[in-house]
């Protein structure tokens, strides 16, 4: 890979870390979340995060960059903790689709224009994924019981 591609290289690379750990993460979710539906949603989810990296991969592959090493595994999941990692994921998401918007601008000043086409879909999709995340979070917020007075668990009435 030549010097005017070292930064876009490495900024793919990065990406590509998060989405599969991003993927690892949302599959230990929807092992933990109590509902089917939104179990599999995540799995979904997740399927998507392992697309954006793949197409990751094949731009780093046609520059010449690779193999990449494997990232770090997930902590394991507490189920009280769903509802919080849910929203944090939802941010990530967020600032990844920001950072995929500038990612595709600086491939476009190294005329590649695959790569920014790979960063302008991956950035769309992050947007999706903040959006389902942040649905499935306040979704357990409305269905998570509240403590009454006496130390008893009772539901949330909406």
């Amino acid at each position: 890979m030549g010097s005017r591609h070292t930064r876009l290289g490495a900024a793919l690379a990065a990406a590509w870390e998060s989405e599969v750990v991003s993927a690892r993460l949302l599959d230990a979710l929807a092992e933990r979340h109590q509902d089917a539906r939104a179990r599999a949603k995540l799995r979904v989810l997740a399927a998507f995060c392992r697309a954006h990296a793949s197409r990751l991969l094949a731009r780093l592959s046609a520059l010449g960059r690779g193999p990449l090493p494997v990232p770090r595994e997930v902590d394991p999941v507490e189920a009280e903790q769903v509802g919080l990692l849910l929203l944090r994921e939802a941010h990530f998401a967020r600032v990844s689709a920001q950072r995929y918007e500038a990612l595709a601008q600086l491939a476009r000043q190294h005329a590649d224009l695959s790569s920014a086409w790979v960063c302008e879909l991956n950035r769309t999709e992050e947007l999706d994924r903040a959006n389902e995340l942040t649905h499935l979070a306040r979704g357990m917020a409305e269905r998570a019981p509240e403590a009454s007075p006496d130390g008893w668990a009772t539901h949330a009435e909406s």
